[in-house]
């Protein structure tokens, strides 16, 4: 049906009227969703109320354990090497112990992604995807009207014939990340060689504590 036709079925009386709206509604977004899985892009859905507590009763634990695990090989490294060695943790380290941390995961196999990822980025390599932008946005949204970040966020995705999910947590910036996420003015000089040499496109720093710092990403197949 075109959205003409619909137009021109618009009639006078209220009830006609609302059946009229809601029909529309739904056509343009009919439109929407064929568009979206027509042109490749994947379609993003939000997850029932069954799915959303089947997904973070896996993910959740997946997302603290990483938090956990590169907070304690930091602030371990800033006590033995100092800050500039901090910098090499999380380049070297860190995505290692975030592949321990998927491979531990349970049930085995249920986890195909995790990491993660934020709109400064330092590795280019953890820079969001189209889908992940989306959760992104939402959560700088309300950063920047200074309102409580959500605890979590829960995507379905409908891509290529599959549905996956992605579960998210928010990253605040606390005084241990400040080292090296900081005012550039103030950051030790190791540091800033450090980051010229091994990050030379870094957009991370500049952040204060408390500050919306990213995401942890845990993406799953069908639990």
């Amino acid at each position: 049906m075109r959205f003409k036709s619909i137009i021109e079925m618009a009639p006078v009386g209220l009830m006609s009227y609302l059946v009229w709206i809601l029909s529309l509604f739904f056509f343009l977004l009919g439109i929407d969703r064929s568009s979206a899985q027509g042109d490749g892009r994947p379609l993003v859905l939000q997850p029932t109320l069954e799915e959303t507590d089947r997904v973070r009763a896996i993910a959740q634990p997946v997302a603290q354990a990483l938090l956990r695990t590169i907070r304690e090989e930091l602030t371990h490294a800033l006590a033995t090497g100092g800050p500039a060695e901090a910098v090499s943790v999380c380049r070297i380290q860190a995505p290692l112990l975030t592949k321990e941390v998927r491979e531990r995961a349970q049930p085995a196999g249920t986890i195909f992604l995790l990491k993660r990822t934020s709109d400064r980025v330092r590795n280019p390599s953890d820079a969001a995807d189209p889908v992940e932008r989306q959760a992104l946005q939402i959560y700088l949204e309300a950063a920047s009207r200074h309102e409580p970040l959500p605890p979590d966020l829960l995507q379905k995705v409908v891509a290529g014939g599959r549905t996956t999910y992605r579960y998210y947590q928010p990253i605040r910036v606390t005084a241990l990340c400040l080292t090296c996420h900081g005012d550039p003015a103030t950051l030790p000089p190791d540091v800033k060689a450090k980051l010229r040499e091994q990050y030379p496109q870094d957009q991370a720093v500049g952040y204060k504590d408390g500050d919306f710092r990213g995401l942890v990403v845990v993406g799953l197949n069908s639990p």
